[in-house]
């Protein structure tokens, strides 16, 4: 029975240590077992501080990857494995100037600003005003619309502190509204009924106030005029889409990495910019919040693009690309449009695929530790990155095929590093082959250009309206 309870405890123990906040502490308490282990279990520790070690690379962590490292030479002599490129890897990671680093990093960690605290809670006929001790930032608050039969539900997030416990608040048409600390830097407010909520968050320097309009008549004017509302939160009445939802849009490569070059030299950097920002156009306009991993011609790492979109606290991320063929010999066959999720590659053309996109900064992971990584992270949104990418590949079908003829390779899946890490939905859309000559002159042809945009942004909407 003991057994059976090690084995079970064994997964969530690794879960909380891959996730959990003090990184460098939980590899330094790992690395103290080397020398007490017995043999199974400086196997498991081993596969332990390898995963470790591979989420110390993905949050670009230092001093992580150092102590990380350090342990698996340890337990890697011990069980006679392998050991010689980690010590190479050390060596790359220790420059001279290490503990300066060191004691850099401790300083912005204690220089961090302190959170809003709530001075006091009021409730009147159709709103609830919070005050708090300082003006606060609309960046700081988050919008969710939980909704299922017979239960309506409307959540703001506010980065703030409560210390008090709040009286229990009524107001006509809700059945509760529960105001409390959610997180230790989390406050959250709902407002829960049994009929479609229509509410607003607005900001007044140093108070939140949430307006819940009762009056049917007054919210379908609002809706129809659009009358200007103060808050970027706001429900399904001023909006065909949930409000607050944020795209992230990925060009590809940038800078010192040109990406594929193709017909007459064209290369794969500039045709993916343009579209990106004609994307992000259409979904403006549609009312999504969106924000891109560059918006001029520079080089960013593959992991800051997916860390960006998590900073941002993103509902979907898009990265747009555009395909080449292998061979010479394939430039006039190889053609057509195909959007990828992440999950570890299948078949030979996704492997390829893949290969190429990745061919830049992958990072110091080794096969072993891509297999485990893919394995691991990002399981719970591989489904929701599926649908997105079927809604994506049916939008740009159904507006470019208007105009042209175009091929549809399909929904496929592959391990692109550039989504690994994302905690959203994400995809990567092949816009074309800019080695095939017909394709190349399209990608850079401003009417088809915009009528690729508009088909992604289509997508983005229906998958929205689908999973409300």
């Amino acid at each position: 029975m003991g057994k059976i309870v090690k084995t079970l405890l064994l997964p969530l123990i690794f879960v909380t240590l891959l996730f959990g906040s003090g990184l460098s502490n939980e590899i330094v308490k790992e690395s103290k077992l080397v020398n007490s282990s017995s043999k199974d279990s400086s196997v498991r520790l081993y596969h332990n501080l390898k995963n470790l070690y591979i989420k110390a690379i993905i949050n670009d962590d230092k001093p992580a990857q150092i102590e990380a490292i350090k342990a698996l030479i340890k337990i890697s002599k011990i069980l006679k494995l392998p050991y010689k490129h980690y010590e190479k890897e050390l060596a790359l990671l220790t420059p001279k100037r290490s503990k300066k680093i060191k004691k850099a990093v401790s300083k912005k960690v204690s220089s961090k600003v302190s959170l809003a605290r709530v001075r006091s809670i009021a409730s009147f006929k159709d709103r609830v005003v919070i005050t708090f001790n300082k003006n606060i930032d609309k960046k700081d608050i988050s919008f969710y619309e939980l909704n299922a039969k017979d239960r309506y539900r409307d959540i703001f997030d506010i980065k703030a502190k409560l210390f008090f416990k709040v009286r229990p608040i009524k107001i006509k048409g809700i059945k509760h509204i529960r105001v409390s600390q959610y997180k230790k830097d989390t406050l959250r407010v709902v407002l829960e009924s049994t009929t479609p909520i229509n509410s607003t968050l607005s900001i007044e320097r140093d108070k939140a106030i949430v307006k819940i309009y009762n009056d049917k008549k007054v919210a379908k004017r609002v809706f129809k005029k659009r009358l200007p509302i103060k808050s970027n939160y706001t429900n399904k009445y001023f909006s065909p889409i949930k409000a607050g939802r944020v795209v992230i849009l990925d060009p590809g490569h940038g800078g010192k990495d040109t990406g594929a070059i193709g017909y007459k030299r064209l290369r794969e950097k500039d045709a993916v910019l343009k579209i990106a920002k004609k994307v992000g156009k259409y979904l403006k306009k549609y009312g999504f919040k969106v924000y891109y991993t560059r918006y001029r011609d520079i080089f960013i790492k593959l992991r800051n693009r997916t860390h960006y979109a998590n900073l941002k606290k993103a509902d979907i991320f898009i990265s747009i690309h555009a395909n080449a063929a292998p061979k010479r010999s394939q430039y006039l066959l190889s053609k057509g449009v195909e959007t990828y999720f992440l999950s570890p590659a299948r078949s030979a053309r996704a492997k390829r695929v893949s290969a190429i996109e990745n061919s830049v900064d992958i990072g110091s992971m080794d096969y072993y530790s891509k297999q485990v990584f893919l394995n691991f992270l990002n399981r719970e949104k591989i489904v929701s990155s599926n649908k997105l990418a079927i809604d994506i590949q049916r939008g740009i079908l159904k507006s470019v095929r208007r105009k042209y003829s175009l091929v549809d390779d399909g929904v496929r899946k592959a391990p692109f590093w550039v989504l690994v890490g994302a905690q959203m939905p994400a995809v990567l859309v092949e816009t074309g082959y800019i080695t095939n000559p017909t394709e190349a002159k399209r990608l850079f042809n401003p009417y088809y250009e915009d009528l690729l945009a508009k088909g992604i942004a289509n997508g983005v909407v229906s998958y929205f309206e689908k999973n409300r």
